[in-house]
């Protein structure tokens, strides 16, 4: 929706009913077959011949990385055809395989002189122990190829962590990958399983203080424009944000500058940040190299990351006025309706929420009503009439 204002015709690779296809700023789409990822991406693209790809989960970010890979190897003018959009979208290839490993990422900006917890890779459970015998608890383990706190283990014991690596390198249970494919339509994960394939985990020192974040869009390695948070709420701990207060930060806009330079990365991408609760610096955790929550929030000059990038390939002057958000707190729609809705600070957040298309909105409410009460949804419906 927010590249249709810049504009753009929008077109997306999907699974059939997925919740993107209930809007009108869609121009086509393009079947997503799980079990042939890159083959249906090859086509879309082939199809469509798009000026930029945006990804917008990791999942979708690392099928781009591996697609370019093997058009690399492939010869004939459309396997050129796809590198070439693929390096104009995402940036220098040679950048791909510190964007989908968090071990290289925490490298790379150890040399960029970016502020950073303790982080480790892991190829052992030897390893893991070795490394909490030197450090304290608690400690954080991550999963590559994971969003959304569902490859998040935050471990207080040996114990704990034992269970946490195993759970994390493993692939996906059986009962796991049934349930996702049977009752929610998601099949991403059976080609994993079939093919038994383990998870690279990394161990890091747990930073308390409070989440934050930065959004930026980039153009050859030069940040555009960005969008600065710290998160109130998440849905889950460790999973995406619901409630966030808009801030500037120069430190973390410093981080996330060196890293795009360094990558010479092109797009949309966030960087997320533990803000230390003693020093108050920001220590980078994770770079999300793809669309995040707040990307399309049209904030002004110089906070309006898709105006920023469209206009920049297109040579013209950004789209359209910002968004008047009465405020700093902005509540991230849909989940943040799944949160507690009566609170002070839902109330006189400004609500992210795309009236202008009402079949989404519907959608969106409906995930809410069906993992809150009763009561929780009337109060939901009160408040939109009220808006």
């Amino acid at each position: 929706m927010a590249f249709q204002r810049a504009g753009c015709v929008v077109e997306a690779v999907c699974p059939p009913h997925h919740p993107v296809l209930s809007t009108r700023a869609l121009e086509t789409h393009y079947r997503y077959r799980a079990l042939a990822p890159l083959r249906s991406l090859r086509s879309a693209i082939l199809s469509s011949r798009p000026d930029l790809i945006v990804p917008s989960d990791d999942l979708a970010m690392l099928h781009l990385h591996r697609l370019y890979n093997l058009c690399v190897e492939a010869g004939g003018d459309d396997a050129k055809f796809v590198r070439k959009a693929i390096r104009t979208s995402l940036g220098e290839p040679a950048g791909y395989s510190v964007t989908g490993s968090q071990n290289r990422l925490m490298a790379v900006a150890r040399e960029e002189n970016i502020q950073t917890p303790q982080t480790q890779a892991l190829r052992s459970i030897e390893e893991m122990e070795r490394w909490l015998s030197q450090h304290e608890f608690p400690a954080v383990l991550k999963a590559d190829g994971t969003s959304g706190g569902e490859g998040v283990r935050i471990v207080q014991t040996m114990r704990e962590a034992l269970r946490a690596y195993r759970t994390l390198h493993a692939p996906l249970h059986t009962a796991v990958v049934a349930k996702r494919a049977c009752l929610d339509g998601d099949w991403n994960s059976v080609l994993p399983w079939l093919w038994q394939r383990q998870r690279r985990v990394s161990i890091q020192s747990f930073v308390t203080g409070p989440d934050a974040n930065i959004a930026v869009s980039c153009w050859e390695g030069e940040v555009l424009s960005s969008i600065s948070a710290r998160v109130l709420k998440t849905w889950i701990p460790k999973g995406p944000a619901t409630l966030i207060r808009l801030i500037e930060n120069e430190e973390m806009l410093q981080a996330a500058t060196k890293i795009v330079r360094r990558l010479k990365f092109s797009g949309l991408c966030g960087f997320d940040f533990m803000m230390d609760e003693v020093s108050g610096a920001p220590l980078l955790i994770e770079m999300n190299a793809r669309a995040t929550q707040t990307c399309a929030l049209p904030l002004g000059p110089g906070k309006d990351l898709i105006a920023s990038l469209c206009s920049t390939m297109t040579n013209q002057r950004p789209y359209g006025p910002p968004v008047e958000t009465g405020g700093d707190t902005i509540a991230l729609f849909p989940l943040a309706w799944q949160g507690n809705t009566s609170s002070e600070l839902f109330q006189s957040a400004y609500h992210d929420i795309p009236w202008e298309e009402p079949k989404l909105v519907r959608l969106g409410l409906k995930q809410a009503r069906s993992s809150s009460p009763r009561e929780k949804w009337s109060r939901m419906r009160a408040t939109l009439r009220s808006q």
